[in-house]
């Protein structure tokens, strides 16, 4: 872990006239994207992140990024308290991949997919359209030629999602199973790079695809449900309603496996609705009201935060630090048990 105060950098450019968020860390391996040009038009051209040493002293806020920092690096941060302005942790992980220390009083703001975070920065979200939209459900319908698809990755998880998907298909469920857990990756369109436009191809045919988490948490929904039906315009399989409804998010827009007594009523009930063009498209009605904005779009992440850094300039927010981070994001929040009851 390299501190990136102690890399190299280029001669600073010229922010004068905007609110200037200094990045302290990276975000994993790259810098924070410094990009407003997909947050509501006043917030475009008002900030800007920066990493450039030079940038601090006139910064109205300073991010680190929670998997990019600990205890040991953050002791030889090189710059002087600034008490006058926020110190923000981005943590986009679950408590279980956080990382998160105590950080007693160091840090004034969170910024997470938790809707209790000062900053909310979900990985995508519902905003309502300004009348309703028409939607061509004959297309949709016709363009769905294939059932349900698993596209996983990561198999070091909390709450055997693996074993679930595999019980549905002993339960007679069929499910397309790609990604590297599987060891298959779909033709000519690998995660790691394909065809352009190979991934909507491959993925737009199915009519379901499987959106369980690699941990069940409070407010922790991912891309994979919010990208899914955006893009690919497929329903998603959750585990839990609970996490989906109390962010707010209509129940005809997903089908959630603990709606069901057991896996077999939940694989028939899947199989009436693959069937049933009507009873399909009922879970696609919620685009006629909604649309969906990615991660750090419209009003979400940097955009609330450029948001928020105008309201704290103007001193409509009240600045406090967290005596313990650890003990805000934590795995109290998760509740992995949920699967049990159906292995």
């Amino acid at each position: 872990m390299v501190p990136i105060w102690d890399l190299q950098e280029e001669e600073a450019k010229n922010l004068s006239g905007k609110i200037v968020i200094f990045a302290a860390t990276h975000y994993f391996s790259a810098p924070f994207k410094d990009d407003f040009q997909e947050c509501h038009q006043k917030f475009q051209n008002v900030c800007a992140i920066s990493s450039q040493r030079a940038h601090f002293s006139q910064a109205s806020a300073v991010i680190f990024h929670s998997r990019n920092i600990n205890s040991k690096v953050l002791s030889s941060f090189p710059f002087p308290r600034r008490l006058e302005i926020p110190y923000v942790m981005v943590a986009y992980e679950s408590p279980y991949n956080a990382k998160l220390e105590i950080y007693k009083d160091f840090f004034n703001w969170t910024m997470s997919y938790r809707m209790d975070a000062d900053v909310f920065a979900p990985y995508g979200g519902l905003l309502r359209n300004s009348e309703l939209v028409k939607v061509n459900y004959t297309e949709i319908w016709k363009s769905k030629t294939k059932g349900t698809l698993w596209l996983v990755s990561n198999k070091y998880v909390k709450n055997k999602r693996k074993e679930l998907v595999e019980k549905l298909i002993e339960n007679g469920m069929k499910i397309d199973l790609y990604g590297k857990v599987y060891d298959r990756e779909p033709e000519n369109c690998s995660q790691d790079g394909g065809q352009e436009g190979c991934d909507e191809k491959f993925q737009s045919p199915y009519r379901f695809t499987i959106a369980f988490e690699n941990s069940n948490c409070k407010d922790y929904v991912t891309e994979k449900f919010w990208i899914k039906a955006e893009r690919y315009r497929m329903v998603p399989i959750v585990m839990s309603r609970k996490i989906y409804k109390n962010l707010g998010i209509p129940d005809n827009m997903y089908i959630a496996v603990d709606d069901f007594k057991t896996l077999k009523e939940f694989v028939e009930f899947i199989k009436n609705v693959s069937s049933n063009e009507k009873e399909y498209m009922k879970y696609h009605r919620w685009r006629e009201e909604f649309r969906i904005a990615e991660a750090n779009h419209e009003v979400f992440g940097f955009c609330d935060l450029c948001q928020k850094l105008i309201n704290f300039k103007n001193r409509t927010i009240p600045r406090r630090s967290y005596s313990n981070l650890k003990a805000w994001h934590n795995e109290d929040n998760c509740d992995n048990s949920f699967v049990d009851r159906y292995l």
